[in-house]
């Protein structure tokens, strides 16, 4: 089996947290990943993180069974301007700090890029990667003092842009406190998209011990863009890749990202149909 998970602000229209669970549940949904920053902003700062707001999210969460899986602190870790990198490298480490008291083993981000105009073929250098290790060695070593878990998502359009990447950061920094989140749309192509399911499998056969959660995301293939879509209306081989999961990493946490509001429930109804 899985952990079905969501992304919180997957859920339109939320109001508080207890609002957020009772939406969840509904869905069929008892995992979220929560992005305080796109869930609730107003207290998504690193100074605003306390103990009592964790429990306060903990115990509204759990009037309706639900959890949280996952702690994400999206930061620009990579910015080009480094005074800025200081405060998105100084935020992940609040929230690695401040995790536990929200339920979560692990806090996620994307790794961001050198540009903040877009794409940029500067992210794919060598140069790129070492200061991507450096910051990632950073995070990992507070990760360890807060016994909590850094959970990398690579992309594209990031100096973390494929498996060959991940490879060779999780050997650079070498720590097991260091995961990745595995997001197969975020690492094909339209020219390459038909080998999603070997992707995923190659990615197990390399790293497969330093996974800690999926991202589920369909897609369509349209004006030469991978495009994501609700769970069901692409073309990925969702079941397949799930076949994988459950063999590899038995109740993993798998996000369905982009899916959203009423399509959650439709979705979570697909896969148990598949089982």
């Amino acid at each position: 089996m899985y952990t079905l998970t969501i992304r919180g602000h997957d859920l339109s229209g939320v109001t508080d947290f207890h609002d957020l669970g009772q939406k969840a549940a509904a869905a069929g949904i008892h995992n979220l990943q929560l992005a305080l920053n796109m869930s609730f902003s107003q207290m998504s700062e690193a100074s605003q993180l306390n103990p009592g707001l964790g429990r306060h999210v903990t115990q509204a969460l759990a009037a309706s069974n639900v959890q949280v899986g996952i702690l994400s602190c999206y930061v620009q870790m990579m910015h080009p301007d480094l005074a800025e990198r200081e405060k998105a490298i100084a935020k992940f480490e609040a929230y690695l700090q401040h995790a536990r008291y929200f339920g979560a083993a692990m806090v996620a981000s994307e790794t961001g890029s050198l540009s903040v105009a877009g794409y940029t073929e500067d992210n794919f250098t060598d140069d790129a990667f070492s200061q991507l290790a450096a910051v990632i060695k950073r995070l990992v070593a507070c990760g360890e003092r807060h016994n909590t878990l850094v959970a990398i998502e690579a992309g594209l359009n990031h100096p973390l842009y494929s498996l060959d990447r991940i490879e060779q950061l999780l050997q650079e920094v070498a720590s097991e406190h260091l995961q990745i989140i595995l997001d197969p749309t975020n690492l094909i192509t339209t020219a390459n998209y038909q080998t999603q399911v070997d992707l995923v499998a190659e990615a197990f056969a390399r790293f497969g011990e330093q996974i800690c959660a999926f991202h589920l995301k369909d897609f369509i293939v349209a004006d030469n863009q991978i495009v994501p879509v609700n769970l069901g209306a692409g073309v990925m081989e969702y079941q397949k890749i799930l076949d994988l999961i459950r063999h590899y990493k038995p109740y993993c946490y798998v996000v369905l990202e982009e899916t959203k509001d009423g399509f959650i429930k439709d979705a979570v109804n697909l896969i148990e149909a598949g089982l």
